[in-house]
């Protein structure tokens, strides 16, 4: 693999989120640079105050025009950082960057040889410092923080060299050992910064694939959850899911003191529909069926089931008899008009015959009385001739035996 070169090659390579961080850390120092130039200002102004140099002063008027542009270049960037790439702003980043570093060796090359070594050595000692601190700052690009490190130290380094003196010598190999620490901990740190970067990001791209994941399997859940709960072929609740239907509206009336009525439905001679016109045939008539009661019985909480084979049963919460009645006589009428053809039957077509029950549950009673109830209506409709409905209970309370519940045929009929 052929690594990046060039001054920004560390923006070379690598996706535009970790670029755009990289360059984030150059501009996020508004805080360090305003510490950075008052201190070089209130130096600089001691020193010329106590010695009358004007190298000092020169030195203060530079890094405050430096700190200026530097904090107008950070407003930029953060009010306007789409107007460039991260490389783009990474240059200017630098450019100034360099600039100051510059400034900062080429103070240290004149006030060497101030009169006033001991202010010098401090001034030399707070450079040092800021260096030091701009390269931790600037490591996440490291051709800024590598050549404030050398515009700095390596004019320092050669005026000792030059100097002549013993003691500048022997402070040269101290500018060596510091720029040789300062642009270790500068390596060190971008590594560790590009190591949280790539892991954050990868950390992202987890987060993001276990969401997609996530919301895939809660689609499947709900489409296995719908699976599990409608009948296949029609397309409205099978038989567990209006078992559990019932025990929750039978609760619920009992709580309420509410009546609750229920229809069980059958197709009139549907094994001599299948035999006459064919299975695939059968199954159409039932997801008719199916789709006309569930348009007669939309109210809100009504609930409608295939109750098994071609029976469909129809959960009315809060209805008494006669409005059950009234909903049975409706499906009647629009099965009929449906006018769907049934050439095996007497009367040409499709009919259904329903048993309607109603009571009033009672609490710690059981459902299965209901639907006892509204099986043997349906029962009593199919001996009676089919192609009718048949009516039975006053939605009385639920707690008596069966045969406290009267069974009378309903004078509806279709």
């Amino acid at each position: 693999m052929i690594r990046p070169t060039g001054p920004l090659r560390d923006l070379t390579g690598v996706s535009p989120e970790i670029a755009w961080k990289l360059t984030d850390a150059i501009f996020q120092q508004a805080s360090s640079l305003i510490i950075a130039v008052a201190v070089f200002v209130l130096l600089g102004s001691i020193g010329f105050f106590s010695s009358g140099s004007f190298w000092y002063l020169a030195a203060s008027l530079f890094f405050s025009a430096n700190g200026v542009w530097c904090l107008t270049l950070m407003h930029r960037y953060r009010t306007s950082r789409g107007t460039y790439s991260p490389k783009g702003w990474a240059i200017r980043g630098m450019v100034s960057g360099w600039i100051a570093a510059a400034g900062w060796g080429g103070l240290s090359t004149v006030i060497l040889f101030e009169p006033n070594r001991t202010f010098v050595l401090m001034v030399i000692a707070v450079q040092s410092a800021t260096v030091i601190g701009a390269a931790v700052r600037n490591c996440a690009v490291r051709s800024v923080a590598a050549g404030q490190i050398y515009l700095t130290l390596i004019p320092l380094f050669c005026v000792c060299l030059m100097s002549g003196n013993v003691y500048f010598l022997m402070y040269a190999g101290f500018v060596v050992l510091h720029l040789l620490a300062a642009l270790s901990l500068m390596n060190f740190l971008h590594a560790q910064t590009m190591r949280l970067l790539v892991q954050d990001e990868e950390k992202t791209a987890l987060v993001t694939s276990l969401e997609a994941t996530r919301q895939e399997l809660e689609i499947i859940n709900q489409h296995l959850e719908t699976l599990a709960s409608t009948d296949a072929l029609t397309g409205v609740a099978n038989r567990r899911t209006f078992d559990l239907a019932l025990s929750r509206e039978w609760a619920r009336s009992a709580r309420e003191a509410a009546p609750l009525s229920l229809l069980l439905l059958d197709v009139d001679r549907f094994k001599a529909f299948n035999d006459f016109y064919g299975h695939p045939a059968g199954d159409t008539c039932l997801c008719t069926i199916a789709a006309i009661v569930s348009s007669v019985a939309g109210r809100p909480g009504d609930a409608v089931a295939r109750y098994g084979g071609e029976e469909f049963a129809v959960i009315l919460p809060n209805t008494k008899l006669d409005g059950a009645a009234t909903i049975a006589q409706a499906i009647c009428e629009a099965i009929r008009a449906a006018e769907i053809p049934h050439d095996a039957s007497d009367s040409g077509q499709v009919t259904v015959s329903i048993g309607v029950a109603c009571l009033m549950p009672v609490q710690g009673t059981a459902p299965a009385q209901l639907a006892m109830h509204a099986d043997a209506a349906l029962y009593a409709a199919k001996r009676a001739g089919r192609n009718r409905i048949h009516a039975a209970g006053d939605c009385g309370p639920s707690h008596g035996s069966a045969g406290a519940v009267q069974s009378t045929e309903s004078p509806l009929r279709v």
